[in-house]
């Protein structure tokens, strides 16, 4: 015995050490995966960023060249010339509407706009250094905010002669129309100005946001993280967003004296790390796995016959016992079938036998006046729902045995008829409005008249029970030929079926349990007399009621 415990012990000591060993290797795999992702993350958005500032200079470029072609035009230079100035804001706005640009001024050398393509406020004034730079023949370049519109301006100045300036052409270009053509990107790209605004991003929500110390202007959520192996990490956090993990890579952008930087998240190459270092663990435990295997089966062989004598004494035990429990089951099935049984046989006699005492009420009355006509004929009535009755008990015993019943060639309309008759009664008691559609021409199916009567009988009602609450009362019958099947719809306007796919099932009721006629086996007994007949028999609910189908063959060349 303290040879199996010191054995356990020493089992115990090494998968601690394995699994120390292993956890180290994992942590070691996860930072050195972790680091390598994310110098190639930061790689890629260096390339990313540079696109993306490379298509800002060229967008504004192609500006600089429209405000030199604008500034050298004759219509302009003539315009100011001759101070007409009508037709020089004629080729301005032609050339807003033909190049895009947001307005286009054509201002004094002291900064006093003469007109401008878009009718700007008289109050907009440019900054004496912005055209100092076009009237000493440089191109201007300046960023301003114009009523929160975000605007690069570029200036030229208008020479007469070629040698004086008479005036300077400032185009205003909108950024916002310059984004717009951006391409979808992953990641936030962000262009800050001197002051650290965030002038221009691919991200709406993060214009005009300061990583300066302006307290006035709302501040550029981000925050130094941790540290790893010189990558610095940072805590970001968009407007109405959640903190990001992110690493930045950052690019300056002299010809439009702009910082682009580029956020990159974090959390692919954390994943990635995660999954190898899992993958390293997952491949450690097949190898624990593997040993941890052979090492039980050495220990199972030794201790295998110490135990195969025990196992065999309980699979003997156990083998007695499922047997005793098998037995018990059978007797239980039989008991139950014997229920089911019992449950037909007093749901299917229930009608013959209200039809008796209704015969036998009525030919007391008769006798009592002296008619022994109609009391004979009530007794003669009475000694065919005593055969009914008779037969009904053969068909019950049946379908009990799984037996086959003789079936015959009947008019299925004259059992619909028949089956009508004898509901009729219980139709007008109920204050049922009655709607039947038989056919002219005899439809011949193969079942037992009495049997196929009973089912139609059933269904019937189960219509009258379902509309006994009913304030609409209507009752269809409809029987119909459909190419080589005869079709019997019923339909009625009762509260319908609570469940359809468990109609047919043996005790399913919607009446209240114990009732003369809940007992739930009418429609299971039904859909089996009706399955043995070769057809089928379905139910489905209306908008109001439910609806009984019966589908027989018709017999070939019955109906000819």
């Amino acid at each position: 015995m303290n040879q199996l415990i010191r054995s356990r012990f020493r089992i115990i000591i090494a998968y601690l050490v394995y699994a120390v060993l292993v956890a180290g290797l994992a942590w070691v795999f996860h930072q050195n995966t972790f680091h390598n992702e994310l110098i190639a993350l930061r790689a890629q958005g260096e390339v990313r960023l540079s696109e993306a500032s490379s298509r800002l200079r060229l967008q504004i470029d192609s500006h600089r060249a429209l405000t030199n072609v604008i500034a050298n035009d004759t219509r302009i230079v003539q315009a100011i010339a001759e101070q007409r100035y009508a037709e020089a804001k004629s080729a301005l706005e032609e050339f807003e509407a033909t190049y895009g640009a947001w307005r286009i001024d054509l201002s004094a050398p002291d900064g006093t706009i003469l007109f401008s393509s878009s009718n700007a406020s008289p109050d907009v004034r440019h900054s004496d250094a912005f055209l100092q730079a076009a009237l000493n023949n440089r191109l201007g370049f300046a960023q301003a905010l114009e009523n929160g519109e975000r605007i690069i301006k570029l200036s030229r100045s208008v020479l007469i002669d070629h040698s004086r300036p008479a005036g300077v052409v400032v185009l205003s270009v909108s950024l916002a129309a310059l984004e717009f053509e951006w391409p979808v990107a992953p990641e936030p790209i962000v262009f800050f100005d001197v002051e650290q605004l965030a002038f221009s991003s691919n991200r709406p929500n993060l214009l005009l946001l300061s990583r300066g110390q302006d307290p006035e202007i709302a501040a550029f959520n981000l925050t130094k993280s941790t540290r790893n192996r010189g990558l610095q990490l940072w805590q970001f956090r968009p407007p109405n967003g959640d903190f990001l993990e992110v690493i930045k890579a950052e690019q300056f952008v002299p010809h439009l004296d702009l910082t682009g930087v580029i956020f990159l998240d974090t959390s692919e190459p954390r994943a990635t790390a995660r999954l190898r270092s899992i993958l390293v663990l997952a491949g450690a435990a097949v190898l624990g796995l593997i040993g941890t295997v052979a090492l039980q089966q050495r220990r199972g062989r030794v201790f295998e016959q110490q135990y195969s004598s025990q196992l065999e004494a309980r699979v003997e035990a156990r083998t007695h016992e499922l047997r005793g429990a098998q037995d018990a089951l059978v007797e239980a099935s039989k008991l139950a079938a014997l229920g089911r049984l019992s449950a037909g046989v007093s749901h299917e006699l229930n009608q013959p036998l209200a039809a008796i005492l209704n015969f036998a009420e009525n030919g007391q009355q008769f006798l009592a006046r002296g008619r022994s006509g109609p009391a004979a004929q009530n007794l003669t009535l009475i000694s065919d729902q005593v055969r009914r009755m008779a037969r009904i008990i053969g068909n019950l015993r049946a379908f009990a045995r799984q037996e086959v019943a003789p079936t015959e060639q009947i008019n299925f309309g004259n059992v619909v008829a028949s089956a009508l008759e004898l509901s009729r009664e219980d139709i007008a008691e109920a204050g049922v409005t009655l709607d039947c559609h038989l056919p002219e021409e005899a439809l011949f199916v193969l079942a037992g008249q009495v049997r196929l009567e009973q089912v139609v009988l059933n269904l019937i009602s189960n219509a009258l029970d379902a509309m006994a609450q009913s304030k609409r009362k209507d009752l269809s019958l409809a029987l119909r030929c459909a190419g080589d099947t005869a079709v019997l719809t019923l339909s009625d306007t009762g509260h319908g079926i609570a469940d359809v796919s468990a109609v047919f099932e043996p005790f399913y009721t919607t009446k209240d349990l114990g009732a003369s006629k809940g007992l739930g086996m009418g429609l299971a007994l039904a859909h089996g007399i009706i399955a043995r007949f070769g057809g089928t028999l379905s139910c489905n609910n209306l908008d109001v009621g439910a609806e009984f189908r019966i589908v027989l063959p018709i017999v070939e060349g019955s109906n000819a």
